[in-house]
């Protein structure tokens, strides 16, 4: 087990099957991708379990709908969700990998001491600046959720091999985007819609998360004149978001935004030509052999992670 996040493009290792596991809150979203010469398929359906209560009950249920899908991955990514993880931005000099680690230390160690009970912390480097200087994006976790995570893992009858974060599990897609679309741009921003919370995440050299006042269950309760009325609340909460960072050409949708299509088009319809609204489509970014029903774009987060257990 390693607490590692990536949000850069890796070679493909050789493993063939990987399962991506998104803890959410009060849920599990579980999807598995299989590697061939053609690109990826899907060898199950992504599915999701309503969980509360006990991490080894919870693995009992989850051990459960493994066994009746005959699921055996080759590796198992599991994704923290965004408030369970602290992400920090730090500009280093160039030095060697012990006094990199050595210096990330010092610098994290007030907000190490701010969190109750003991963490687990990793890094990534982004790249350089004008000075020569890194760009180093550090994700600190808990250690009780990852023990959490664990043992459901272990009682579901599963090794988990990487433990990564819904935030940059969603940037990694944002990026592929830009990558297919060739549309370039350093503030990439990502609106996530789940049944029961939703979330902004920016990235520039650096992760920022904002929750959200939307709740998609409530959302979809409502007559379409009320469904107009919160739509445009989370539109002003977009809008307040961007006072505190530089805006995007580009917002990303992810989530429940593929259950209901109106948020995209309104979304639009109010921002006009001051952003554009893409929704991030996991069939075209990740080349899925899929043409089912079910928009797989709500399952974004246990996608992105299946896919991450192929990057070395």
């Amino acid at each position: 087990m390693n607490f590692k996040f990536n949000i850069n493009f890796s070679p493909f290792n050789k493993k063939e099957k990987s399962l991506g596991i998104h803890f959410g809150k009060g849920f599990l979203k579980i999807a598995m991708l299989d590697k061939n010469k053609q690109g990826l398929n899907l060898p199950i359906i992504p599915f999701k379990i309503e969980v509360s209560g006990d991490p080894e009950e919870i693995g009992k249920i989850l051990h459960e709908e493994i066994e009746r899908r005959n699921i055996n991955p080759d590796i198992v990514v599991a994704g923290l969700n965004y408030e369970s993880v602290l992400f920090r931005n730090l500009k280093l000099p160039k030095v060697k990998k012990e006094e990199l680690e050595d210096a990330i230390q010092y610098n994290i160690r007030e907000d190490l001491k701010s969190i109750k009970g003991e963490t687990f912390y990793d890094y990534s480097i982004l790249g350089e600046d004008e000075n020569d200087l890194q760009n180093i994006l550090i994700a600190i976790a808990h250690k009780k959720d990852i023990d959490i995570v664990n043992t459901v893992l272990k009682v579901a009858g599963l090794n988990m091999d990487i433990v990564d974060t819904e935030p940059t599990a969603l940037i990694n897609l944002a990026f592929l985007h830009q990558h297919v679309s060739e549309e370039k741009e350093e503030n990439i921003c990502v609106v996530h819609l789940e049944d029961n919370y939703s979330f902004i995440v920016f990235y520039n050299k650096g992760i920022i998360t904002q929750t959200l006042n939307f709740n998609s269950r409530e959302y979809e309760k409502l007559n379409e004149d009320e469904k107009e009325k919160a739509v445009e609340g989370l539109i002003n909460e977009i809008n307040y978001f961007f006072l505190t960072v530089n805006e995007p050409k580009i917002i990303y949708l992810s989530g429940n935004s593929f259950k209901f299509p109106e948020i995209k088009a309104y979304s639009q319809l109010k921002f006009a030509t001051r952003f554009k609204i893409e929704e991030l489509n996991p069939v075209d970014l990740l080349n899925i052999n899929y043409k089912g029903n079910i928009p797989l774009g709500i399952f974004n987060v246990s996608l992105s992670l299946a896919n991450r257990g192929f990057l070395k």
